[in-house]
């Protein structure tokens, strides 16, 4: 698929960059990847230089401080080769090729992805950066309506400009609680002074998920015996208990 991405983020003109291809091979040899890494790279089809957000394409101003040196946000566009399966892989590697803070949005088949990293200093190495933390979307049809008010928040006027820190940490967060909206149906929203426990609710949520899911994987084992079964299900229902917990009451924020 090929989304209109700009229709989504409307950056400024000046900062697009025209879908500019970006070669693997000059892109493993920069970023000096070994060869499982280049390796990873063949698991996507074709990758693109989006735009870059600077002061000269943007009038926003760097951020630029002890923690901080944020003077450009590369926007990337990656077609997958085929699958869903490596999508995180590969923009995992991706964020780490590139010293500034990216933005990445991944086409898979009809599914999207869209990550945000972001950097600080690092405190071994002088005039060298690191990442801080990566958010990602996983997977999700932008067609589908319950996306419609995450893809909003992306857009380039409703995100604050007060310098590129603020503007990309705020994406990133967007970005996080859009991981919602699979168990409400909506995306998540609440008011700056909820945000902690927002965080926390959501983070839980994701991990309570994901361990549902690795009992009922190793329910579904051929070596589990009846009694081991039952045992399995028996924690399944009160995890899945305590996920609905969760979801209740990132709802009661939501709604508050």
């Amino acid at each position: 698929m090929s989304v209109r991405w700009n229709d989504i983020f409307q950056l400024p003109e000046a900062a697009l960059a025209g879908g500019k291809r970006v070669p693997k091979a000059m892109l493993a040899r920069q970023a000096a990847l070994t060869k499982r890494e280049q390796r990873t790279l063949d698991k996507m089809r074709r990758l693109e230089h989006f735009a870059t957000v600077t002061k000269a394409t943007t009038h926003m101003l760097p951020r630029v401080d002890d923690e901080r040196d944020i003077q450009s946000v590369i926007f990337l566009r990656c077609e997958m080769a085929g699958g869903t399966q490596a999508v995180s892989e590969v923009a995992g590697l991706l964020h780490r090729c590139f010293p500034n803070p990216t933005v990445i949005m991944q086409e898979a088949g009809e599914s999207v992805c869209v990550s945000v990293s972001l950097t600080r200093k690092s405190h071994a190495e002088r005039g060298a950066t690191v990442i801080e933390n990566i958010e990602s979307t996983g997977l999700f049809d932008a067609a589908d309506d319950a996306y419609a008010g995450f893809l909003e928040t992306l857009a380039y006027y409703r995100l604050p400009q007060d310098d590129m820190w603020a503007y990309l940490q705020t994406m990133a967060w967007n970005v996080m609680l859009s991981r919602g909206i699979g168990a409400l149906g909506f995306y998540p929203t609440c008011g700056r002074a909820d945000r902690e426990r927002m965080y926390s609710l959501v983070r839980s949520y994701e991990s309570t998920q994901s361990e549902i899911k690795r009992l009922y994987e190793e329910r579904r084992g051929d070596d589990v015996s009846l009694n081991e079964s039952a045992k399995l299900r028996m924690r399944i229902r009160k995890m899945e208990d305590e996920r609905d917990t969760l979801a209740n009451e990132i709802k009661e924020i939501c709604h508050g």
